[in-house]
């Protein structure tokens, strides 16, 4: 690596040219990068990617030293992590610990997943164990618990039982699970920065292989609308093609082809007898979401992960979308800016509820309520009695339908916003009253 600028000339003038006094001028010192101090290269080197450093390790024998410094692939691993960790654990290294699992940092990065299991769907959190120096996933699952019955003082007639579910991480049973053999060893499992593995098995009993995806290039037009994931009711600006069972997406063989937004656990079926040798394939797809979607803020104070109470069906998941009115016209502009001055800045948009897990009747990917304005426009009234003091009712519609998401269709009903974290649904031609409850990510992810 060697920099050379002695013939550079400008053109200000005859007083800036090199005199000739008849005697041959020395060569210039060439500026090498070796030549540099250490710690000049340490920080030219902490702005390289993990394959780029193996490459610069790679230039020649001085540089291997630079390359292989602990911090700068400590550093790697922990922009990849929610929370920073400070030693490799059972690893000798942070950078054996960082081939260890490469190209997969992804999935404990992005932590939230969610797949396409027909219907039910299927909501994960993915995060990294330093004491065990494995990536794992669970699924999140939720308890009811045990409902008491309300009266709502207005309307006593409809049907109101309490929710106070129980949210956590089902760690008897694991969807994920990535472990290296011999973390004390030098050699990772995989030393390529170049092509992706075909499919990595994982030690669990299930024999579940995990396999990396590519991102969907085709015009939507042309793609049925249940051949890709995520869904087209979730925001994403990345999709892929399912793993149906009458197809067989491509898989990435380079690293530039492949996406850190999907990935496939390809599970296995015995039909009949424990040792029948015949069997069937299921691939899911996993898709994570954009924090950006599930983090609430002063404009958006409801959106976010949500779980439900769905009665006979349980609990379900649910990603509340808060979004912004689109274009009004101008005498609705100026009645709006009027009446939202007096109003909370969070009390306006539209909210959109869509399941990431759903049931039988109304599956995942589909929307469960939409009200199209929870400001002014959409204002039914404050309530003032029991167990709704002070809440907002909007107009709202929920989805319904039979077994099989047959003749589905939309009906009038009310939304009940008690707070940023917990919501009501009445469902006013059943007489009944659901409740939603507010996710918290943050304790899951530290949960044990």
């Amino acid at each position: 690596m060697i920099i050379t600028g002695s013939q550079e000339q400008t053109n200000d003038g005859p007083s800036d040219q090199p005199v000739n006094d008849g005697q041959s001028s020395p060569p210039a010192d060439p500026l090498s990068l070796l030549k540099l101090p250490a710690e000049i290269i340490q920080d030219i080197a902490s702005y390289l990617s993990a394959p780029d450093l193996a490459r610069l390790g790679a230039t020649c024998r001085a540089l291997v030293d630079h390359a292989s410094n602990d911090l700068l692939w400590a550093n790697l691993v922990n922009e990849r992590l929610p929370t920073p960790i400070r030693d490799p654990g059972p690893f000798g290294s942070f950078r054996r610990l960082y081939l260890a699992y490469y190209p997969c940092w992804f999935i404990p990065q992005h932590k939230i997943w969610f797949a396409d299991h027909e219907h039910t769907g299927m909501l994960i959190i993915a995060r990294y164990d330093n004491r065990r120096g494995a990536i794992e996933a669970y699924r999140v699952v939720a308890g009811r618990g045990t409902p008491q019955f309300q009266v709502w003082t207005s309307h006593p007639e409809v049907m109101i039982q309490s929710f106070e579910p129980s949210v956590r991480l089902a760690f008897d049973d694991p969807v994920l699970f990535l472990s290296d053999p011999n973390p004390t060893s030098q050699t990772a499992p995989n030393q390529s920065f170049q092509s992706t593995p075909e499919e990595r098995h994982m030690p669990m009993a299930s024999d579940s292989p995990l396999s990396l995806c590519s991102e969907f290039s085709t015009p939507d037009p042309w793609v049925e609308p249940d051949a890709i994931w995520p869904p087209r009711t979730i925001p994403s600006n990345t999709r892929t093609v399912r793993g149906l069972r009458d197809s067989s997406p491509p898989r990435p063989k380079r690293m530039w082809e492949l996406s850190e937004s999907f990935f496939r656990i390809r599970k296995w079926f015995y039909p009949g007898f424990m040792f029948s040798p015949v069997h069937n394939e299921a691939s899911l797809t996993y898709s994570t979401l954009d924090p950006v979607l599930y983090t609430p803020t002063a404009e958006k104070p409801y959106q976010g992960i949500w779980v439900g109470d769905y009665s006979a069906h349980g609990c379900e998941f649910l990603l509340v979308l808060q979004k912004e009115i689109e274009a009004e016209t101008h005498s609705d502009e100026k009645q709006s800016k009027i009446t939202d001055a007096q109003e909370d800045i969070g009390q306006r948009g539209s909210l959109q509820a869509v399941k990431l897990t759903g049931d039988p009747n109304v599956p995942r990917g589909q929307f469960s309520f939409v009200a199209e304005d929870i400001g002014s426009r959409g204002l039914i009234g404050v309530e003032m009695e029991e167990p709704f003091v002070g809440a907002r009712i909007v107009r709202c519609r929920g989805h319904v339908a039979g077994l099989g998401f047959r003749d589905d269709t939309y009906i009038d009903s009310q939304l009940i916003l008690i707070s940023p974290d917990h919501m009501a649904h009445y469902w006013k031609e059943m007489g009944h009253v659901s409740y939603f409850r507010r996710v918290d990510i943050d304790a899951l992810l530290h949960s044990s």
